[in-house]
């Protein structure tokens, strides 16, 4: 038997084929509205075109002279990229939530905004994909998220719709239910210089004063025994990746770094919370302007800068170059990030042609990380029958979350290179070897072609959802 290292005849490739990298954007929630995050997920999420004067085209700024403008239609094409979003359980005085806390009642009600409801609207765009990540849940106390946590998890098992598997810290002033574990986080003292810092040059780029309270605040959401607590909740239900807000956001680099997992190079890390359970950390990375510091969004102005600045020919020929992932950092549906520029636009324009030419693998979140823990744990091995060379495929054996049985269509996509291109090859999964109709090979690869019409829906809902 031999097993997959260097000296094996054959390289598991690290994306889906044909790709050569990976991209997404994971976006914070922070300050969205109905109307900008129908507009920007209808510029970016969808291709149907954007009428000229349409409530999506006024809230975007849009313009004739925009990339994708079609003179005969009199609008934008949206780019069809398949990006999902973060959301909040309970809105704040500027974003839209599923709930908003009601102090005068002291309870909270479902969220509304010019007539619609939050929850309604969430749970929909959830269901249909356009959302696979938590945004943590501010200030809010387990008492207080609990009832609404349950109710939620409760709603996708009925409705049979997928649980966010993905977590985004907000910023730790104002979000002591975050995740973190303590080791991981800045001393007080290291905080209060900072915060004071900020006081005294912050307002001379734009920057707004914090008060010196905000030093002492932590994420406790893993710490047993606050009264933020709720990792347990969150682990029972599913909760795999977070984004921990601490050291892992990376100014103009456009492949994360990686470190060696199961003998292969991962952008996915271990971490252990507070409370024992054990998550896989990632990284994001965004574009910035020479000398700018500052809130990312997709515009630049004196309050951010447009962090979509990281999407150019060169960075997208190094990403390939070294066949590498991109999470891009950003607050798209946030005020501060529109109008967009014909620029803007076109970065994303850009990284759409790419991907069509077979190059760059772009996705969500939470399917590009759930593919990388796929390939990182995904047991392959072979043996040789005379010339013939044996493939096996097993399981997903994840030292985290477990030993995961596979079926076919969970290995779509899977490739893989032989060193001796002209080697007759058996490729089976789990002892079933795969039919001519289930593998393609061309050019020394054979990649899996296990697609099944049910696996053709939106990601966040599975068959046979009456909900």
């Amino acid at each position: 038997m031999i097993n997959i290292k260097e000296e094996a005849p054959f390289e598991l490739q690290r994306f889906p084929y044909p790709y050569r990298a990976a991209f997404t954007v994971a976006s914070d929630i922070d300050s969205a509205n109905i109307a900008r995050f129908r507009a920007i997920h209808s510029l970016f999420c969808r291709p149907e075109l954007i009428p000229q004067d349409s409530p999506e085209w006024r809230t975007l700024g849009l313009s004739p002279g925009c990339p994708r403008f079609d003179p005969e239609r009199r609008g934008v094409r949206g780019l069809g990229l398949e990006f999902a979003d973060s959301f909040f359980l309970i809105g704040d005085p500027t974003t839209i939530g599923m709930y908003r806390s009601s102090p005068q009642k002291d309870c909270f009600l479902e969220d509304e905004q010019d007539g619609e409801n939050g929850l309604v609207l969430f749970r929909q765009w959830i269901k249909e994909g356009q959302i696979d990540s938590f945004h943590a849940f501010l200030h809010y106390k387990r008492s207080q998220v609990e009832p609404l946590l349950r109710d939620f998890y409760e709603w996708c098992e009925r409705c049979n719709v997928t649980k966010p598997k993905v977590w985004i810290n907000h910023s730790a002033a104002v979000t002591p239910s975050g995740l973190c574990p303590d080791k991981l986080q800045p001393n007080r003292l290291y905080s209060l210089s900072r915060l004071a810092a900020r006081g005294l040059v912050g307002p001379l780029f734009g920057r707004k004063r914090f008060p010196l309270r905000y030093a002492f605040v932590r994420y406790d959401g893993d710490t047993p025994g606050s009264p933020y607590y709720v990792n347990d909740l969150l682990a029972e239900n599913g909760l795999r990746y977070v984004w921990l807000n601490m050291h892992d956001l990376h100014e103009n680099r456009i492949a994360l770094p990686e470190h060696g997992q199961n003998g292969r190079e991962t952008i996915l890390q271990a971490v252990r919370m507070d409370d024992g359970v054990r998550y896989w950390r990632f990284n994001r990375c965004y574009g910035s302007p020479p000398g700018r510091v500052s809130g990312l969004y997709l515009r630049d102005s004196k309050e951010g800068i447009d962090s979509s600045h990281l999407i150019t020919e060169p960075n997208l020929l190094e990403l390939c170059r070294v066949h590498g992932t991109c999470i891009l950092a950003t607050h798209w549906t946030h005020h501060r990030s529109l109008p967009l520029s014909s620029e803007t636009i076109g970065r994303f324009d850009l990284l759409r042609q790419w991907s069509e030419a077979g190059k760059i693998w772009v996705t969500s979140t939470v399917r590009l990380l759930e593919w990388t823990r796929l390939r990182t744990f995904l047991e392959i091995s072979c043996r040789r029958e005379g010339d013939r060379l044996i493939i096996e495929i097993g399981d997903v054996n994840d030292p985290i979350f477990g030993r995961q049985s596979l079926e076919l269509k969970d290995l779509h996509g899977v490739c893989i290179r032989l060193k001796e291109p002209e080697a007759p090859v058996t490729i089976a999964v789990k002892g079933q070897v795969l039919s001519p109709a289930q593998l393609c090979r061309g050019g020394g690869m054979w990649w899996m072609d296990t697609k099944a019409v049910s696996d053709r829906l939106p990601m966040g809902q599975r068959p046979e959802t009456r909900c």
